[in-house]
């Protein structure tokens, strides 16, 4: 029983490291334990090659004399850095950003429970205005 997924990858590992599958006789018996063999100008690293950074096709060893310079180049090992100084190098990097986003979200939830708190009181405050009108009107109506 195959997986489809090994399947799929040896396809796209076929297809890159130059396509048709290696003919084996039909009465040998493959081997396991080696890799084919790549062409000399392959690009795409096989899960056994080291692979380096940069530019396809990069030397996957260093030189030793780039080893030792690589070493001389790296910076020192950082000190311990105390965990209450940690903590408070973030507070003060976090605390005005915080403070800013606070304060934003402070004044729209106030703004808004203004605007909705001055509605319903100007609601009100019509109603009791036409009941004052009204009778002030029927009050004067009623002594001509």
């Amino acid at each position: 029983m195959s997986d489809p997924l090994l399947d799929k990858m040896d396809a796209l590992l076929k297809r890159h490291q130059g396509g048709a599958e290696p003919s084996v006789p039909s009465n040998a018996a493959p081997s396991t334990n080696a890799p084919p063999p790549l062409p000399e100008d392959a690009w795409l690293p096989v899960l056994t090659d080291v692979v380096a950074v940069g530019e396809p096709g990069a030397a996957a060893a260093p030189t030793p004399a780039a080893e030792s310079a690589e070493m001389q180049a790296s910076p020192p090992p950082t000190p311990a850095i105390d965990p209450e100084v940690l903590v408070e190098q973030v507070m003060g990097e976090l605390e005005p950003r915080l403070t800013s986003l606070l304060r934003d979200r402070l004044l729209s939830e106030v703004r808004n429970s203004l605007d909705d708190s001055l509605s319903a009181l100007l609601a009100q405050m019509d109603v009791h205005i036409r009941e004052i009108v009204r009778e002030a009107v029927a009050e004067q109506l009623g002594k001509s």
